[in-house]
């Protein structure tokens, strides 16, 4: 009995990260209604592609913002905004790298560029994947991933990186 205990949050979670594969099924292809965003007024100074139904929320950390934009379907953007802990993009890279590949469920690396990568995580037999794209722009740190509420496959997650990687 005790055994199966510990089993139920790990099937629960399962459950929930393939409930959410089958709602996150939209065609990543199909970005003609998606237009470039200008973030400044949300205090970012940066522009990049999302649907034009996407939602913008911000959390302020104090030292750290969170902005989370999340459109219909499988798009799901979340970018982390700081003072620089460094200039060099590459040691900020290899930082989250390194991170990463502690994680529990860290499968393979399957992008690996000089300001970004991306990574599949196996838990049982359910692949997922993420990324981390960094940009350093004056005096701050802005970190892309994916959006933590969401499962995505390997097309989807790499639409998700080369936006980040063209955002300017």
């Amino acid at each position: 009995m005790k055994q199966s205990l510990y089993k139920l949050p790990i099937i629960l979670f399962c459950g929930c990260i393939l409930s959410l594969t089958f709602l996150n099924c939209g065609d990543p292809s199909d970005v003609s209604s998606w237009s470039e965003k200008d973030l400044l007024e949300y205090g970012i100074p940066m522009t990049l592609v999302m649907p034009d139904s996407a939602k913008v929320n911000i959390v302020e950390w104090g030292i750290q913002k969170d902005i989370t934009l999340v459109g219909d379907d499988w798009y799901n953007l979340q970018l982390f905004s700081a003072r620089a802990s460094t200039h060099d993009k590459k040691k900020l890279k290899a930082e989250l790298l390194e991170n990463v590949q502690q994680g529990r469920f860290f499968s393979e690396v399957t992008i690996d560029e000089e300001d970004g990568f991306v990574f599949a995580i196996q838990i049982d037999t359910l692949l997922n994947y993420d990324f981390r794209h960094v940009k350093i722009q004056g005096d701050q740190e802005y970190i892309f991933q994916a959006g933590m509420s969401s499962s995505y496959d390997k097309d989807q997650i790499n639409q998700l990186y080369q936006i980040a990687k063209e955002a300017y």
